[in-house]
């Protein structure tokens, strides 16, 4: 199979998915619970995926209060982004009261104001020729319509600040997700690997269920690079990026670790299971014939090194990832393009 990644795509599918189902769930579109329901969807934050997961299964709501919940323990890197986040957060619910107090507003100034349009028209009706009873009406019926006209300006001025609101909240969203992700690959990146890897161990040990480490590193990349170009030494990145997004599941939690080095960590997997899930990504990845997208030379193809280790409920993530990368290297020395543990 010929390989032509062009990811650019996925988000906007990503995007389009997280808009039909919270519309489904009459989940209000505010930009935190988009964030939120984006990044499930994306199925790159182990804890956020897990923890909404346990949420539908357990029949719960997942309503706005819910999600408003997970965006503050999810998307938040600094004391400094957490305080300017939820500055945003409560002046977009404040404009967006006053927005629903301004419409309201008036709808009731256009009913007194037909209410008033009736009155004159009963007076004139009527043959009362009191000029005061005229000129008040007239003088509240004037009124009436001045307010109706300054309070369409001001709804005008509410709709445009709850768009500056929101943007100004995505953009916070976003220096978060690239804080989080490689930009190159658009996976995980080892300071978001390091941050939750520690969680999602302690959980699964918590469970008493096994939990496995693993490091891939693409074989004779430094020559392939060297050959080749970056460019092409980065649509190698990428593609190794797209069979782990194809092949990990929602619980798994993967990362560009740096260079042309991977890792895994794999709860509710034994030794053999992890073993054999990273020789099927082997497998899948030596099967991916490169093409040059510029020139659409034949590349022929790569292969990868896996090192696989199992916890034994003492060891810290960091101790795993060594273990994992010294079985990684047996690979190497046994020939490249294989699984050690």
């Amino acid at each position: 199979m010929s390989e032509k990644l062009d990811m650019a795509n996925e988000p906007h599918r990503i995007g389009n998915t997280a808009m039909q189902e919270m519309a489904k769930m009459d989940i209000p579109p505010m930009p935190p619970f988009y964030q939120v329901w984006f990044s499930y969807l994306e199925k790159k934050n182990y804890d956020l995926s897990h923890e909404i997961e346990q949420r539908v299964s357990s029949q719960k709501p997942v309503d706005e209060y819910f999600l408003k919940d997970m965006h503050e323990k999810y998307f938040e890197i600094t004391q400094s982004t957490k305080k300017v986040e939820h500055f945003a957060v409560d002046m977009l619910e404040e404009v967006y009261f006053l927005n629903k107090l301004a419409t309201t507003f008036g709808s009731s100034a256009k009913e007194f104001r037909e209410d008033l349009s009736g009155l004159s028209q009963k007076v004139d009706e009527s043959n009362d020729r009191a000029p005061e009873t005229k000129e008040v009406l007239s003088s509240l019926v004037g009124a009436a319509q001045k307010a109706i006209e300054q309070n369409s300006r001001l709804e005008e001025n509410l709709t445009r600040a709850l768009a500056q609101i929101s943007s100004l909240q995505e953009s916070i969203g976003k220096v978060v997700s690239d804080a989080n992700t490689d930009p190159l690959t658009k996976l995980n990146n080892r300071h978001y690997f390091d941050t939750v890897a520690p969680k999602l161990l302690a959980a699964t040990h918590a469970e008493n269920k096994p939990i496995c480490f693993v490091v891939a590193d693409i074989d004779h990349f430094r020559q392939f690079n060297d050959k080749w170009g970056h460019q092409v030494g980065d649509q190698v990145l990428r593609l190794v990026a797209h069979v782990l997004r194809e092949n990990a599941k929602s619980q798994d939690l993967y990362a560009r670790y740096g260079g042309n080095e991977f890792v895994l960590a794999l709860p509710n997997k034994t030794l053999s299971d992890a073993a054999e899930f990273a020789d099927a990504l082997r497998i899948s990845i030596g099967k991916r014939k490169l093409v040059n997208k510029t020139t659409n030379d034949n590349l022929g193809r790569m292969t990868m090194s896996f090192g696989v280790v199992e916890s034994q409920n003492s060891e810290s993530p960091e101790e795993l990832i060594r273990a994992a990368d010294a079985a990684m290297n047996k690979a190497k020395e046994q020939g490249r393009d294989c699984v050690a543990s």
